[in-house]
């Protein structure tokens, strides 16, 4: 392992480092290394720059001398941040190997213990400037952006800035003129230089993978591109997150009314669209750092793309007829027999009349739960109302948003239990209140449970009394022979009208 020398330029202060401490210990990199660093961070020191030093010696060259290596973050751009968020440093830890001729950079892993592919320099030659400011380290090249490196340790800090002004005299030494364009990547098998994205070394002939790949990748199937990245734990992440977001969708489409499925489906295009193109461009990102391939794994990530987007598209597809098989619709009318009126079959026999046609309603008539009125002999008006439940809703929770109403509505609950006319299961409440002109009222209401297709039928009756009982029996004596009959929509007056022209 090549040696450390950090005064290879000459002396960094007034004495030599070796006499600035006591005698170096075995796991210092070099003497007077604990003058810098702690004990701690050294034993870590160590450990990272064992981990860079096989990429790091296919670069050095047999005269050139390393002055320093330090932990460091590199400041990544905008849209890094953007797509990494608070792990956008994690994941931009490099290793940084000062010599006397270059600056290498060398990528390591988000633990920062296992060195990564990417390895880019910095020749001095080509170098403008370079400082230590507000714990980062800024260098700006003659040619290309400027680098910027988060350095977490002061001891790091402090020594660099040292070496720093050593290193001055050697930045443009051959001229502006004569600058490369910078950052200069390298091939990690080789040390070759190659271009910021390349396909494969000129030198080795190493292919590396493919962020074109990676970008169909994220397309195809959630977390397939970061997989192909090597990166699984984000990978799963963004699986389980667009699993999740699918979910919602999915849970959105089925309790959609009919007039919002198209906001809905706006929605969830433009989810898929935001998490897709951050999928594409985290990949990308990550994929972009010159990572070596093999044509065989190559050859079966595109086969998971081309079999993840047939799949991905088959679920998409998916939801539009499950949907449409899961919308909540009335599928039965609760009704009597032989019940004579308009929309039903007169007898002379049957005691009820039954109306279809809203616009013969007194009440109701704009109501759009509301399903048909039914007249008894002596008069009495029990109106039924059908609420089709969607897969999500249950009885227990819609019986006690009609107890709030009901309480709201400034009503004295009489019933509220579950005594039903057999063989119907439900709940009923029995009511006292007032109408707009103060005279007292009792309704009851019965809600009836259609437990095969997941609805719940109302009829409700009301009399200026206070004789609840009376109002009862014209519900319980309707229901004792009333039967599930297939749904028959009203009609309604919009439609009443529109038959009459």
């Amino acid at each position: 392992m090549r040696k450390i020398e950090p005064e290879y330029l000459g002396p960094l202060t007034d004495r030599p480092l070796a006499e600035t401490t006591t005698p170096a210990s075995p796991s210092e990199l070099f003497a007077g290394m604990s003058a810098f660093l702690a004990a701690r961070h050294q034993r870590r020191r160590q450990e990272q720059w064992n981990a860079v030093t096989p990429l790091v010696d296919r670069l050095l060259r047999p005269e050139e001398h390393i002055l320093y290596v330090s932990h460091a973050m590199q400041v990544p751009p905008p849209l890094h941040y953007l797509s990494l968020g608070y792990m956008a440093l994690t994941y931009h830890q490099v290793m940084l190997v000062l010599t006397d001729t270059r600056l290498i950079e060398v990528l390591i892993g988000v633990r920062g213990k296992k060195a990564e592919t990417r390895i880019r320099s910095f020749p001095w030659a080509s170098v403008r400037s370079m400082k230590m400011s507000m714990g980062q380290m800024r260098l700006i090249p003659v040619q290309g952006k400027k680098q910027s490196w988060r350095v977490p340790l002061r001891g790091d800090r402090k020594l660099m800035e040292l070496i720093m002004a050593r290193l001055k005299p050697r930045f443009l030494q051959e001229g502006a003129g004569m600058a490369e364009p910078l950052p200069i990547f390298h091939c990690p098998q080789c040390g070759a230089k190659v271009s910021a994205n390349p396909a494969s070394c000129d030198a080795c002939r190493t292919p590396f993978r493919s962020t074109r790949l990676a970008a169909l990748l994220s397309l195809a199937f959630p977390g397939a591109g970061l997989f192909y990245a090597g990166h699984p734990f984000l990978a799963a992440a963004d699986f389980l997150g667009e699993v999740l977001l699918y979910g919602l969708f999915v849970l959105l489409m089925l309790e959609a009314e009919p007039g919002t499925v198209g906001v809905i489906v706006g929605i969830g295009a433009l989810f898929l669209v935001i998490t897709k193109l951050e999928s594409v461009h985290l990949s990308q990102i990550l994929v972009a750092r010159t990572k070596p391939d093999t044509e065989s794994r190559r050859s079966m990530f595109q086969r998971v793309s081309l079999i993840g987007g047939i799949a991905s598209l088959v679920l998409i597809g998916c939801v539009f007829p499950l949907a449409g098989a899961g919308r909540a619709v009335v599928d039965r009318d609760l009704a009597i027999d032989g019940a004579g009126g308009s929309g039903g079959q007169a007898e002379p026999d049957s005691q009820w009349q039954v109306s279809r046609d809203m616009s013969e309603w007194s009440a109701f008539a704009d109501d759009p739960t509301a399903r048909s009125q039914w007249r008894a002999g002596d008069g009495a008006l029990v109106t039924l109302f059908a609420y089709p439940q969607h897969l999500l809703d249950n009885a227990s929770e819609f019986r006690r948003e009609v107890r709030k109403a009901l309480v709201d509505q400034g009503l004295t609950l009489v019933v509220d239990d579950e005594n039903v006319p057999s063989p119907f299961h439900g709940f009923r409440f029995v009511t006292r209140g007032e109408n707009e002109e103060g005279e007292p009222v009792s309704a009851a209401q019965y809600f009836v449970l259609d437990e095969e297709n997941r609805d719940i039928h109302q009829a409700v009756a009301a009399v200026l009394d206070e004789d609840a009982a009376m109002v009862e029996g014209v519900v319980r004596e309707f229901l004792s022979h009333a039967t599930w009959v297939a749904a028959t929509e009203p009609l309604r007056p919009a439609a009443a009208e529109i038959s009459s022209r």
